[in-house]
């Protein structure tokens, strides 16, 4: 492939993510400082440029999106790097320590061994868990949110504040936001997307809920028609033996999830943690498609074992996924 239209495709991606109004100034400078990189290698190799030489370039500069970070005006802190680790201790801090107050209240309480009797599960040590989730547990997210917004709202105080003081100082003489080289890069593959962690550890948090409130489903929502309600009715054997074990590894997950955003990175530890969480839903899926109805009500008994099966395909890409990374070649590659 020609290396200026590799060349041309990488800026494109560049500064299409970047500010409309500085797209053209941006996609000049860029182009003209990839070329010359890519002819000062080629004088230097003693050869014309190709394929490999600019995607060696191109790997040198970094991906698309943290080559259009530093482009991109910058913008304000909300949480300091230096006290992020302390944020999230005491965020996490807070949601256990009211996990610690109100589930013994859910075992202790009257009204939840009534729900825990509706269903018919009385008398299982995890019957309180669901009620006790679909209130104490989830309602005790609202301290991190809580944090959350009063920092934000000081970040964007102080962020205005700064600004006023910099306009009534003289303004120095700009400076160009990208050097004329970029250094290489360090491309780790293990770092994590938080953004998209934290939006995955949501919407599993969601489905887990919801899950565990269908056995309540009549009494949450009185008001639903009665062939809906039937519809979401757990087998009784399901519901006594193979259930719990889904919320135990769900819980697993989601400590695996959290252990991730205080890292910010794979360990080795948490990607061994990973596969054999994995595993284990691999084998109780698997046993629950083998063992039994899930649901009393066929047609929704087979809609979710199709769907058990989806989610078993992506177990094991998940698992095919962490052991190549587990490979000597997992780590980071130092570019030219």
């Amino acid at each position: 492939m020609d290396p200026n239209a590799i060349i041309e495709s990488y800026v494109g991606d560049v500064v299409g993510r970047i500010p409309r109004r500085q797209r053209a100034d941006v996609g000049f400078e860029l182009r003209s400082l990839l070329r010359e990189e890519l002819a000062g290698r080629a004088d230097e190799a003693d050869r014309p440029a190709d394929e490999p030489m600019v995607m060696e370039l191109l790997a040198a500069f970094g991906r698309p999106q943290e080559v259009a970070d530093r482009y991109r005006p910058a913008g304000f802190t909300v949480i300091r790097p230096a006290d992020a680790p302390g944020f999230a201790w005491f965020a996490l801090g807070g949601v256990a320590l009211q996990w610690a107050v109100t589930l013994p209240i859910a075992y202790a309480d009257p009204g939840v061994a009534e729900w825990a009797e509706s269903a018919g599960v009385a008398g299982a040590w995890w019957a309180p868990l669901p009620a006790w989730w679909l209130s104490g547990g989830l309602g005790a997210f609202w301290w991190p949110g809580f944090m959350i917004t009063l920092t934000l709202i000081a970040a964007i105080i102080r962020h205005r504040r700064d600004a006023t003081d910099a306009a009534t100082d003289s303004a120095p003489q700009a400076e160009p936001r990208v050097a004329p080289h970029i250094p290489p890069q360090v491309l780790d593959r293990d770092r994590v997307n938080r953004a998209g962690l934290v939006l995955a550890m949501s919407f599993g948090a969601l489905g887990a809920s919801v899950l565990i409130a269908l056995p309540w489903l009549a009494v949450i929502a009185p008001g639903l028609p009665q062939p809906v309600i039937e519809a979401f009715v757990f087998d009784p054997e399901f519901l006594a033996w193979r259930a719990p074990w889904f919320v135990v590894l769900w819980a697993m997950a989601f400590a695996v999830g959290l252990a991730l955003l205080i890292a910010g990175r794979y360990t080795r530890t948490i990607r061994l943690i990973s596969i054999a969480n994995d595993v284990a839903f691999l084998a109780l899926v698997t046993w629950s498609l083998t063992a039994g109805p899930i649901f009393v009500s066929p047609a929704a008994d087979d809609v979710t074992r199709v769907c058990l099966i989806g989610i078993m395909l992506v177990f094991v890409l998940d698992i095919v996924l962490h052991v190549r990374r587990l490979t000597p070649t997992r780590a980071p590659i130092l570019s030219n």
